[in-house]
């Protein structure tokens, strides 16, 4: 089942993997947006990485774990939809963020992508559920289809680049998701500013 596939530590090494293509993170400040445990932190820190992060979460429970798991890294209770980002980060990663099914998703997923892109001064990476496929049993594919919200890249391309976006989607590196790179056109990037954040 997908929901197994997802807890799959090489699957989810593969999907850091993949935002990790986005761009160069040597020396750059990033925003981990649903950081959970804060995995992502620790891959960037097993692949040698220098970037400076920042974990955020909603959920009080998740942020304690994460500070627990990986005491030397920086992790945030916040809502960014509600409050932010904090200041502009060169990069905006959320991985499986927008993957359980709430109220109003379709809304809810255009609005954390405008605010994650007015907060990166380079890039942001997501990725994120496509259809399941139409041959699924029952009465499994009605509850993952009311569980987990999904999307063909189609229908959110066109969206990001109403932002303002280069867009990249990247497919085929694991089954049933994709990603999708949202950059700054270059002459629009800024320069880094060291000072913003550095893990306490």
């Amino acid at each position: 089942m997908r929901a197994v596939r997802w807890l799959d530590e090489t699957g989810q090494a593969r999907r850091f993997e993949v935002l990790c293509e986005v761009g160069d993170l040597e020396g750059a400040t990033l925003a981990d947006v649903g950081c959970g445990l804060g995995d992502l932190f620790g891959h960037l820190r097993a692949r040698g990485a220098s970037a400076r992060y920042v974990g955020y979460d909603i959920t009080p429970g998740m942020v304690e774990a994460a500070r627990a798991k990986y005491p030397e890294a920086r992790f945030e209770l916040r809502d960014v939809l509600a409050e932010g980002l904090g200041g502009p980060f060169d990069y905006v990663f959320a991985s499986g963020t927008f993957n359980i099914r709430i109220p109003d998703h379709d809304a809810f997923l255009r609005e954390m992508l405008a605010v994650m892109f007015a907060g990166c001064r380079r890039a942001v990476a997501f990725n994120i559920l496509r259809p399941l496929a139409e041959e699924l049993p029952e009465p499994f594919a009605t509850w993952a289809r009311e569980q987990y919200y999904e999307i063909e890249p189609d229908a959110l391309v066109p969206d990001c680049r109403a932002l303002g976006a280069e867009v990249e989607a990247r497919e085929g590196y694991l089954p049933g998701e994709f990603a999708l790179y949202l950059r700054r056109p270059a002459p629009l990037q800024e320069q880094r500013s060291p000072h913003i954040i550095s893990p306490e």
